[in-house]
């Protein structure tokens, strides 16, 4: 996947990683292989830690 079109995290300026937890208690997944209409991948998220874990175990 090309850097480029991954959205950058405002914090770090670099593109999210696995188990970031955002200001709304959301966990960062993954990028998906697939680019919306602003050109960028598409991207997973889970709502809680629970949802995260459980996500990350069964992939």
């Amino acid at each position: 996947m090309d850097d480029r079109y991954k959205r950058l995290n405002q914090e770090t300026g670099k593109p999210f990683h696995e188990g970031y937890q955002d200001e709304n208690g959301r966990y960062f997944i993954r990028y998906l292989n697939k680019q919306g209409n602003d050109g960028y991948y598409f991207e997973e998220w889970a709502k809680d830690k629970n949802a995260f874990l459980k996500k990350i175990n069964s992939s």
